[in-house]
C-alpha cells in the first residue's frame, strides 16, 4: 500500500496550535481587503488585526484557490516524495475552489501517471472542514489506507456540524451568500439567525432568535439535538475576535451536557470570517446528519 498525503486549504480550521504541531499542506485561499490583495500566510495581517479591520467595517472579497498556486503547492509536494495525493477541498457550495483543484489534479495526473490523486469536496468550511481533515489526518496515522479514508468522508461529511451567528448579515450579504431582503428583515427586525450548512454545503438556517443571548441559546439548544456520543476526540468553539462569547458558549455547552470531551477554541480562517464579519461565533462537532433548510425563511 503506497503512502499518501492529505491536504486541503487553509479554510480548514481547527485549535489553537494543531497546525504548529501537525504541520499540514494546505493551500491559501486569497482575499482582498482595503483594496489590498493577499494570499499566502506570511503576508497576511494577525488574525486579531483583521478582525479588528472588519469591525471597524471594512469588507472582505474573497476568491476561489489559485489554479497556478494550487498546482505549484501540490507539483512540488509530488516532486519531493513518492506518495499519493489526497485533497480535502472547501466546500463546492461556497465556492468554485473544489472545481479549480480538480482541474489541477487533472494536470497533474498526465505529469504523475504512476501517482493516484483524488480530491474530496468536504461540503464543509472553517472547524466543519477541520474537523474531517483532523480525522482523516487521525485514521492515516493509524493505518488506515486512502480508499478507507475516502469512504469515511464521504460517508460522514454531512456529519460535520457548523452552527453559528454573525453580529451583522451585511458580511454576507455583500459576498452573495444570503439575499438582500434576508439581511435588511435581519437589521430591521433584530433578528439573529442561527446557521448551518446544508446537504448542498451553502449557508442555511437553522432558527432565529432576538438578540445575541437568546441566539446563543440556541446554538446550544441544536447542539443539544444533533450531537451523538462517542463522535468526537474534541468539540471546536472558535470565534472572531470575541474570546469572552466563546467562553459563555463553551461553558453553555458543557452546562447542558456535562460528559462532553474536551472543548478546544480556535479562530474562525480570515476567508470565512470576511463573509461572517466580526463577532461571529460557531461551534463545531460530529454528530447526527445534517438536515435541509432554506435560509430564506429569515
Amino acid at each position: 500500500m503506497r503512502d499518501f498525503i492529505i491536504a486541503a486549504d487553509n479554510a480548514a480550521d481547527l485549535y489553537f496550535g494543531y497546525y504548529e504541531n501537525n504541520p499540514a499542506l494546505q493551500v491559501p485561499m486569497p482575499f482582498t481587503i482595503d483594496g489590498k490583495d493577499y494570499e499566502h500566510e506570511k503576508d497576511c495581517p494577525s488574525m486579531m488585526d483583521f478582525y479588528d479591520m472588519l469591525k471597524n467595517g471594512l469588507l472582505v472579497k474573497t476568491a476561489q484557490v489559485n489554479r497556478g498556486t494550487a498546482y505549484d503547492m501540490l507539483k512540488k509536494a509530488l516532486e519531493e516524495s513518492d506518495k499519493d495525493l489526497l485533497y480535502i477541498s472547501f466546500s463546492s457550495g461556497m465556492s468554485g475552489s473544489y472545481d479549480s483543484v480538480c482541474a489541477v489534479a487533472n494536470d497533474l495526473r498526465v505529469e504523475f501517471p504512476e501517482r493516484r490523486i483524488e480530491v474530496i469536496d468536504s461540503l464543509s468550511g472553517a472547524g466543519g472542514e477541520g474537523l474531517l481533515y483532523y480525522y482523516a489526518c487521525k485514521m492515516k496515522n493509524e493505518g488506515a489506507s486512502m480508499d478507507e479514508v475516502i469512504a469515511w468522508i464521504e460517508e460522514n461529511k454531512l456529519n460535520a456540524h457548523h452552527i453559528f451567528i454573525v453580529d451583522d448579515l451585511k458580511n454576507l450579504k455583500q459576498s452573495g451568500r444570503i439575499s438582500s431582503i434576508a439581511a435588511l428583515l435581519g437589521k430591521i427586525m433584530h433578528l439573529k439567525p442561527i446557521l448551518e450548512l446544508s446537504h448542498e454545503g451553502k449557508i442555511t438556517l437553522l432558527g432565529k432568535a432576538l438578540g445575541r443571548k437568546k441566539a446563543m441559546g440556541e446554538i446550544t439548544r441544536f447542539f443539544g439535538e444533533y450531537l451523538e456520543d462517542n463522535k468526537n476526540d474534541f468539540i471546536l468553539v472558535a470565534h472572531t475576535g470575541n474570546q469572552a462569547d466563546a467562553d459563555t458558549l463553551a461553558n453553555s455547552l458543557k452546562a447542558l451536557c456535562p460528559n462532553l470531551p474536551p472543548i478546544k477554541f480556535g479562530y474562525i480562517n480570515r476567508l470565512v470570517a470576511g463573509c461572517a464579519g466580526y463577532n461571529a461565533l460557531a461551534v463545531f462537532f460530529m454528530g447526527k446528519r445534517r438536515k435541509k433548510h432554506i435560509l430564506d425563511n429569515i
